[in-house]
């Protein structure tokens, strides 16, 4: 028997803070990843597509480690307490050795990797997101432009 999983284990508090803060402000972004057939049917036990059975699922598979009182600076009658009890962030399912020994086994693993994406996906955008330009990019690309700009000009007025 092998397992397959991935999501945030034992993370150090900021990236805890950060998933806490977007549960409070951004609870569906969650829920609806959740809700996705192929992640609720490998990972979440083939829940009902409800978002009171996603969340249960996933709090279940992490209760492990949560919180038994509600974090730090939120209310305990919170909408998503459950969810905010939480300090690791994971799915995972067991499997038979049959299901990834043999001609199938890299087509499973695949397939399991593929339903795990949009989760992950959301675990990195929420701890890691992609840093937006900075201003001073915009303003070295204007310069280079700027600069380019000015060779031209001198070519030309030089003729």
């Amino acid at each position: 028997m092998t397992s397959s999983g991935g999501g945030l284990w034992h993370p150090d508090s900021q990236p805890t803070q950060l998933m806490r803060r977007d549960i409070d402000r951004h609870s569906r972004r969650l829920k609806d990843v959740l809700l996705e057939d192929r992640l609720r049917k490998e990972f979440l036990g083939g829940v009902a597509k409800q978002d009171a059975k996603a969340v249960k699922a996933l709090v279940s598979a992490n209760a492990e480690n949560a919180l038994k009182t509600r974090p730090k600076g939120y209310d305990a009658d919170h909408p998503d307490i459950d969810l905010l009890r939480l300090r690791n962030y994971t799915i995972g399912r067991k499997l038979n050795d049959s299901e990834v020994v043999g001609p199938h086994g890299l087509d499973r693993i695949a397939e399991l990797l593929s339903c795990m994406k949009p989760f992950i996906t959301y675990l990195n955008s929420v701890v890691m997101p992609d840093e937006p330009a900075s201003a001073s990019d915009d303003e070295d690309e204007e310069e280079d432009e700027n600069q380019n700009d000015g060779e031209s000009s001198d070519e030309e007025g030089s003729e």
